[in-house]
């Protein structure tokens, strides 16, 4: 079985998908790395050709990902959804969780990283993107799961339980 979490960028996918894989005993991929690992990190993708090469390449990746063999929890990048050729992957492929971070959580987690989309963006900025994205991810959703606390170990506790009852 694979789970794949989507979410807004600075979600927790990678953070709470890794801890949940760990505790299950699954294995974890984040697509970002992978891409990464082949071709440059998202941020020079985008430097170099630009948000459709990068859009590409991931579309690339999450097919490869996509054709595990084992119990594996995927942990998308932000946009991953936003094309239509990976929702079609991902509905036949994999049970999609939505984490439902709090903008307010996830401003916070913004800036302490670089985030080739929002760069340079103001606040206000961010909260449009994130605005536009919600119903995306809530119609792409199989479960959506909301994040209001900052309690990450129970955060990890729910998530972990709910993968293992999939």
């Amino acid at each position: 079985m694979i789970v794949a979490l989507t979410g807004f960028m600075a979600s927790g996918k990678t953070t709470f998908g890794r801890a949940a894989a760990e505790r299950l005993g699954w294995a974890f991929v984040d697509l970002d790395e992978l891409i990464a690992a082949r071709h440059g990190t998202p941020a020079e993708i985008f430097a170099a050709g630009g948000e459709g090469r990068f859009r590409e390449i991931e579309s690339q990746m999450l097919d490869e990902a996509l054709a595990a063999e084992h119990d594996t929890v995927l942990a998308l990048g932000g946009g991953t959804i936003l094309r239509e050729e990976n929702l079609h992957l991902l509905k036949e492929h994999a049970t999609l969780i939505w984490l439902d971070t709090s903008f307010d959580i996830i401003l916070r987690e913004i800036e302490n990283a670089e985030r080739p989309v929002v760069k340079g963006l103001p606040t206000e900025g961010i909260r449009a993107l994130y605005d536009a994205r919600r119903p995306l991810y809530a119609a792409a959703a199989d479960i959506i799961f909301p994040i209001e606390s900052t309690d990450y170990e129970q955060v990890i506790t729910d998530l972990s339980t709910l993968i293992q009852s999939l």
